[in-house]
Protein backbone atom coordinates (compact mmCIF):
# COMPACT_ATOMS: atom_id res chain seq x y z
CA UNK A 1 0.00 0.00 0.00
CA UNK A 2 1.28 3.43 -0.86
CA UNK A 3 2.49 5.52 2.01
CA UNK A 4 0.01 8.24 2.97
CA UNK A 5 1.64 11.57 3.70
CA UNK A 6 0.59 13.28 6.93
CA UNK A 7 0.08 16.57 5.10
CA UNK A 8 -2.32 14.85 2.64
CA UNK A 9 -4.45 13.58 5.51
CA UNK A 10 -4.52 17.03 7.11
CA UNK A 11 -5.47 18.60 3.80
CA UNK A 12 -8.28 16.09 3.25
CA UNK A 13 -9.70 16.85 6.69
CA UNK A 14 -9.50 20.57 5.98
CA UNK A 15 -11.30 20.22 2.65
CA UNK A 16 -14.02 18.22 4.35
CA UNK A 17 -14.41 20.93 6.96
CA UNK A 18 -14.75 23.56 4.24
CA UNK A 19 -17.31 21.45 2.43
CA UNK A 20 -19.49 21.03 5.51
CA UNK A 21 -19.48 24.79 5.93
CA UNK A 22 -21.32 25.14 2.62
CA UNK A 23 -21.51 28.54 1.02
CA UNK A 24 -20.65 30.29 4.27
CA UNK A 25 -17.08 29.00 4.16
CA UNK A 26 -16.50 30.32 0.67
CA UNK A 27 -17.92 33.71 1.64
CA UNK A 28 -15.24 34.17 4.27
CA UNK A 29 -12.26 33.06 2.18
CA UNK A 30 -9.58 35.38 3.55
CA UNK A 31 -10.95 38.80 2.73
CA UNK A 32 -9.84 42.01 4.36
CA UNK A 33 -12.11 45.01 4.87
CA UNK A 34 -10.85 46.50 1.58
CA UNK A 35 -12.01 43.40 -0.31
CA UNK A 36 -8.50 42.21 -1.18
CA UNK A 37 -7.25 38.73 -0.31
CA UNK A 38 -4.96 38.52 2.68
CA UNK A 39 -1.22 38.58 2.16
CA UNK A 40 -0.05 35.10 3.13
CA UNK A 41 3.51 33.97 4.02
CA UNK A 42 5.97 33.01 1.28
CA UNK A 43 5.26 29.61 -0.19
CA UNK A 44 1.56 29.68 0.75
CA UNK A 45 -0.63 27.44 -1.38
CA UNK A 46 -3.60 28.89 -3.24
CA UNK A 47 -6.11 30.24 -0.73
CA UNK A 48 -8.53 27.32 -0.60
CA UNK A 49 -5.71 24.76 -0.43
CA UNK A 50 -3.95 26.90 2.17
CA UNK A 51 -7.03 27.03 4.40
CA UNK A 52 -7.54 23.31 3.96
CA UNK A 53 -3.93 22.53 4.86
CA UNK A 54 -3.02 25.03 7.59
CA UNK A 55 -3.41 23.43 11.03
CA UNK A 56 -3.16 26.80 12.81
CA UNK A 57 -0.18 25.73 14.88
CA UNK A 58 1.48 29.15 14.87
CA UNK A 59 4.99 27.77 14.36
CA UNK A 60 5.62 30.09 11.39
CA UNK A 61 4.87 33.09 13.60
CA UNK A 62 7.29 31.89 16.27
CA UNK A 63 10.25 31.48 13.91
CA UNK A 64 9.85 34.71 11.91
CA UNK A 65 12.92 36.85 12.78
CA UNK A 66 11.17 40.07 11.70
CA UNK A 67 7.85 39.37 13.45
CA UNK A 68 6.20 39.89 10.08
CA UNK A 69 3.59 37.17 10.56
CA UNK A 70 0.43 37.64 12.61
CA UNK A 71 -2.53 35.41 13.48
CA UNK A 72 -6.05 36.37 12.50
CA UNK A 73 -8.40 36.77 15.45
CA UNK A 74 -11.88 35.32 16.02
CA UNK A 75 -13.53 37.96 13.86
CA UNK A 76 -11.95 36.32 10.80
CA UNK A 77 -14.34 33.37 10.74
CA UNK A 78 -12.87 30.40 8.88
CA UNK A 79 -9.53 32.20 8.72
CA UNK A 80 -9.17 32.49 12.51
CA UNK A 81 -5.65 31.64 13.75
CA UNK A 82 -4.17 31.45 10.24
CA UNK A 83 -1.04 33.52 9.49
CA UNK A 84 -1.02 36.69 7.42
CA UNK A 85 1.13 39.76 6.84
CA UNK A 86 0.09 43.40 7.17
CA UNK A 87 2.76 45.27 5.17
CA UNK A 88 1.66 48.64 6.53
CA UNK A 89 2.98 47.35 9.84
CA UNK A 90 5.70 44.90 8.77
CA UNK A 91 6.51 43.46 5.37
CA UNK A 92 8.17 40.12 4.69
CA UNK A 93 11.94 40.27 4.26
CA UNK A 94 12.31 36.90 2.53
CA UNK A 95 14.80 35.41 4.99
CA UNK A 96 17.45 32.98 3.85
CA UNK A 97 16.18 29.38 3.97
CA UNK A 98 12.63 30.60 4.63
CA UNK A 99 12.28 29.45 8.26
CA UNK A 100 8.48 29.79 8.08
CA UNK A 101 8.37 27.26 5.24
CA UNK A 102 10.86 24.92 6.90
CA UNK A 103 8.84 24.69 10.09
CA UNK A 104 5.41 24.24 8.48
CA UNK A 105 4.29 20.70 9.39
CA UNK A 106 1.29 20.47 7.08
CA UNK A 107 2.54 21.70 3.71
CA UNK A 108 0.35 24.82 3.75
CA UNK A 109 3.64 26.57 2.98
CA UNK A 110 5.14 24.70 0.05
CA UNK A 111 8.63 23.39 0.80
CA UNK A 112 9.38 23.32 -2.93
CA UNK A 113 9.75 27.08 -2.65
CA UNK A 114 13.45 27.48 -1.84
CA UNK A 115 14.45 30.58 -3.82
CA UNK A 116 13.11 34.12 -3.80
CA UNK A 117 12.22 33.95 -7.49
CA UNK A 118 9.89 31.04 -6.68
CA UNK A 119 7.87 33.17 -4.27
CA UNK A 120 4.59 34.67 -5.39
CA UNK A 121 2.79 36.54 -2.63
CA UNK A 122 1.29 39.28 -4.80
CA UNK A 123 2.35 42.33 -6.77
CA UNK A 124 3.23 45.88 -5.75
CA UNK A 125 0.91 48.62 -7.01
CA UNK A 126 1.53 52.37 -7.09
CA UNK A 127 -0.56 55.31 -5.95
CA UNK A 128 0.53 58.80 -7.06
CA UNK A 129 4.20 57.87 -7.69
CA UNK A 130 4.95 61.53 -8.42
CA UNK A 131 4.86 62.04 -4.64
CA UNK A 132 8.03 59.93 -4.29
CA UNK A 133 10.67 61.72 -2.23
CA UNK A 134 13.32 60.71 -4.75
CA UNK A 135 11.35 62.38 -7.53
CA UNK A 136 11.18 65.57 -5.46
CA UNK A 137 14.85 65.31 -4.47
CA UNK A 138 13.96 65.33 -0.78
CA UNK A 139 16.46 63.75 1.69
CA UNK A 140 15.22 61.05 4.03
CA UNK A 141 14.62 62.22 7.60
CA UNK A 142 15.08 60.24 10.82
CA UNK A 143 11.43 60.59 11.74
CA UNK A 144 10.44 58.97 8.44
CA UNK A 145 12.10 55.69 9.41
CA UNK A 146 11.55 55.87 13.17
CA UNK A 147 8.35 53.83 13.00
CA UNK A 148 10.23 51.01 11.26
CA UNK A 149 13.12 51.11 13.70
CA UNK A 150 10.69 51.14 16.62
CA UNK A 151 9.15 47.92 15.35
CA UNK A 152 11.97 45.97 16.92
CA UNK A 153 15.64 45.34 17.43
CA UNK A 154 15.16 41.85 18.78
CA UNK A 155 17.08 39.76 16.24
CA UNK A 156 20.31 40.22 14.32
CA UNK A 157 18.34 40.57 11.10
CA UNK A 158 16.21 43.36 12.57
CA UNK A 159 19.33 45.12 13.82
CA UNK A 160 20.92 44.82 10.38
CA UNK A 161 17.83 46.30 8.74
CA UNK A 162 17.69 49.21 11.17
CA UNK A 163 21.38 49.96 10.66
CA UNK A 164 20.96 49.99 6.88
CA UNK A 165 18.00 52.33 7.10
CA UNK A 166 19.82 54.60 9.54
CA UNK A 167 22.64 55.07 7.04
CA UNK A 168 20.15 56.41 4.49
CA UNK A 169 19.15 59.41 6.59
CA UNK A 170 20.22 62.61 4.86
CA UNK A 171 20.38 60.96 1.44
CA UNK A 172 17.79 61.26 -1.29
CA UNK A 173 15.35 58.44 -0.52
CA UNK A 174 15.92 55.06 -2.18
CA UNK A 175 14.89 52.77 0.67
CA UNK A 176 12.34 50.88 -1.43
CA UNK A 177 15.32 49.67 -3.47
CA UNK A 178 17.37 48.99 -0.37
CA UNK A 179 14.91 46.49 1.10
CA UNK A 180 14.12 44.60 -2.12
CA UNK A 181 15.63 41.10 -1.91
CA UNK A 182 14.94 39.99 -5.50
CA UNK A 183 18.27 39.05 -7.11
CA UNK A 184 17.63 41.03 -10.30
CA UNK A 185 16.21 43.93 -8.37
CA UNK A 186 15.74 46.27 -11.32
CA UNK A 187 13.35 43.67 -12.76
CA UNK A 188 11.23 44.00 -9.61
CA UNK A 189 11.46 47.69 -8.70
CA UNK A 190 13.47 50.62 -10.00
CA UNK A 191 13.35 54.38 -10.04
CA UNK A 192 12.62 56.01 -13.39
CA UNK A 193 12.89 59.80 -13.36
CA UNK A 194 12.77 59.53 -9.60
CA UNK A 195 9.51 57.57 -9.52
CA UNK A 196 9.16 53.90 -8.59
CA UNK A 197 8.37 51.47 -11.36
CA UNK A 198 7.34 47.88 -10.69
CA UNK A 199 8.58 45.02 -12.85
CA UNK A 200 7.43 41.44 -13.44
CA UNK A 201 10.01 39.99 -11.01
CA UNK A 202 8.23 41.59 -8.01
CA UNK A 203 7.17 38.82 -5.61
CA UNK A 204 4.85 40.96 -3.46
CA UNK A 205 6.70 40.63 -0.17
CA UNK A 206 5.55 44.04 1.07
CA UNK A 207 8.90 45.29 2.38
CA UNK A 208 8.80 48.32 0.07
CA UNK A 209 5.24 49.07 1.19
CA UNK A 210 6.32 49.12 4.82
CA UNK A 211 9.28 51.45 4.39
CA UNK A 212 7.92 53.96 1.84
CA UNK A 213 7.65 57.31 3.68
CA UNK A 214 4.96 58.59 1.29
CA UNK A 215 2.94 55.33 1.37
CA UNK A 216 2.67 55.24 -2.40
CA UNK A 217 3.35 51.49 -2.69
CA UNK A 218 0.75 48.87 -1.78
CA UNK A 219 0.77 45.11 -2.35
CA UNK A 220 -2.14 43.45 -4.10
CA UNK A 221 -2.12 40.01 -2.42
CA UNK A 222 -2.21 37.10 -4.88
CA UNK A 223 -2.22 39.62 -7.73
CA UNK A 224 -0.03 39.26 -10.80
CA UNK A 225 2.02 41.68 -12.85
CA UNK A 226 -0.14 40.94 -15.88
CA UNK A 227 -3.34 41.79 -14.00
CA UNK A 228 -2.08 45.18 -12.84
CA UNK A 229 0.30 46.36 -15.54
CA UNK A 230 -0.47 44.57 -18.82
CA UNK A 231 -2.76 47.35 -20.01
CA UNK A 232 -0.27 50.04 -19.01
CA UNK A 233 2.59 48.82 -21.16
Amino acid sequence: MNKIERRDVIKAIGIAALATGGGIGITFLAKQANGHPLLRPPGALGEEDFLASCIKCGQCIQVCPFESLKLLDLSAGINTATPYIDPWERGCYLCDLFPCILCCPSGALDDKVQKIEQVHMGIATLNAPERCLNHKGVPLKTEQIQRIINHGNRTELEKELNEKLGKEVGKVCEICLLVCKVEKRDKAIKLVDGQPQIGPACVGCGACQEVCPEKIIEILPAGTYEQVYSQKR
